[in-house]
């Protein structure tokens, strides 16, 4: 049965408590706030994001004073814009359910997007909140510095620096949309990663993955060997309905294979070349970055080929990946 939609009066109102109570929380105005409430024990407010978990406050009586002493403090964030998108609202019997999308912009340049619900109570003709929750989608700092997928496959983040160093390290390139890499062997390898990735992207599907394996999704992509030596690697990891491409740092890298030292008894100086050639070093800049000669570089490299059981520095890399 479709209900007929709210009033133009209800909704004006609705929207002008929502507004009001954002707009006097971020100038610290508690009374002003306040004023937006329902003041009694079931009232709720729920906050969470990836970095800081999950508050939830019950009733008023855990609501009001704290977030008295947060506007007190000041400083709550410093957004400069406030834009609410994909709102949409249900009215029933003097309830009021409304969800929409947040875009605040920060003074500092940085984007935070928002999941938002008000649940909200008309008593003597007035609108008041009765339940408010927000989820910040992703770590807006990290998220900065990492090229973004959604489940289409189209590019939806790719800041410069993270582009030319995804270009320059990995031959991979954005073409109508869509993040492709030059070979067509490797953009296969890609394209089935990418697939791979955006079946976890709704929040069960991560969930069960996670429980089989005992850690959230990560997926290193092996593309193949390069022209100049070496092999090109990355890893792809969800979050929040978005495949995120991550380049290996050296100190990720040593973490990553801590494991895979243990399992194939690899002498210390075989770990080091492991690390660099997993870092996507060919032989000969491996071994002018650990100070050895090439043939030296070449014994250690043919001793972890008879541990791992692998015969190419690509097949090496998938094994020592797998294990870390």
């Amino acid at each position: 049965m479709t209900k007929p939609p709210p009033s133009q009066q209800d909704q004006l109102a609705i929207m002008t408590v929502i507004e009001r109570e954002t707009e006097t929380f971020f100038n610290f105005d508690f009374d002003g706030w306040a004023q937006c409430w329902v003041q009694d024990e079931r009232t709720r407010e729920m906050c969470g994001s990836a970095a800081a978990g999950i508050t939830v406050l019950r009733g008023w009586s855990e609501i009001a004073p704290h977030i008295q002493e947060v506007l007190e403090v000041g400083k709550v964030c410093e957004m400069v814009r406030f834009e609410r998108h994909n709102v949409d609202m249900t009215v029933t019997d003097g309830l009021a359910h409304v969800v929409f999308d947040g875009h605040s912009v920060l003074r500092d340049g940085r984007v935070e997007r928002t999941f938002e619900t008000r649940v909200l109570e008309k008593t003597d003709g007035i609108w008041r909140i009765l339940f408010s929750s927000f989820v910040v989608r992703g770590h807006q700092w990290e998220d900065a510095n990492r090229l973004a997928i959604d489940g289409q496959g189209q590019v939806i983040c790719a800041p410069p620096h993270i582009l030319e160093a995804v270009k320059t390290q990995l031959g991979l390139t954005v073409s109508q949309g869509r993040l492709r890499a030059s070979r067509r062997d490797w953009d296969k390898v890609l394209q089935a990663a990418l697939d791979c990735a955006a079946s976890q992207h709704r929040y069960f599907q991560h969930y069960r993955q996670t429980r089989e394996a005992g850690r959230n999704f990560r997926l290193p992509v092996v593309l193949g060997e390069k022209d100049e030596g070496g092999v090109a690697v990355c890893t792809l990891f969800v979050r929040d309905e978005t495949t995120f491409l991550e380049l290996h740092d050296d100190e990720a890298l040593a973490d990553r294979l801590h494991a895979a030292r243990s399992v194939f008894n690899l002498s210390e100086a075989q770990m080091a070349l492991a690390c660099r050639i997993v870092a996507g070093d060919g032989l000969t800049q491996a071994a002018e970055m650990l100070k050895i000669s090439v043939n030296t570089a070449r014994t250690h490299l043919s001793r972890i080929y008879v541990k791992t059981g692998v015969n190419s520095q690509t097949a090496l890399v998938r094994c020592l990946l797998s294990v870390g």
